[in-house]
């Protein structure tokens, strides 16, 4: 269950490229394909060294015209399809 204490860490499975401001990336596990808009994008950036949920939405908000309740919601279902897809790993 992710919680804003919650920390996580992108998995190194998936292949990705980045093109523009996007990233696409290949899950080889799951045989699909999954497209990041910019901030999905920056989102990915984050998780590349371990981060609590709490943390990425004080440095998206910081980042983006974006109140802290509408980053946390989005953020949540945003990790939350990383997770069932198997492209986050939650340490804590």
């Amino acid at each position: 269950m992710l919680e804003a204490t919650s920390t996580l860490v992108r998995s190194p499975r998936p292949l990705t490229a980045t093109v523009d401001d996007e990233i696409v990336m290949l899950s080889p596990d799951r045989g699909a394909y999954f497209g990041l808009n910019a901030v999905a994008s920056r989102i990915w950036s984050l998780l590349g060294e371990p981060v609590t949920i709490d943390a990425l939405c004080v440095a998206l908000t910081a980042e983006y015209q974006v109140d802290e309740l509408t980053c946390r919601r989005e953020v949540l279902a945003f990790l939350r399809e990383l997770d069932r897809a198997e492209l986050v790993e939650i340490i804590r």
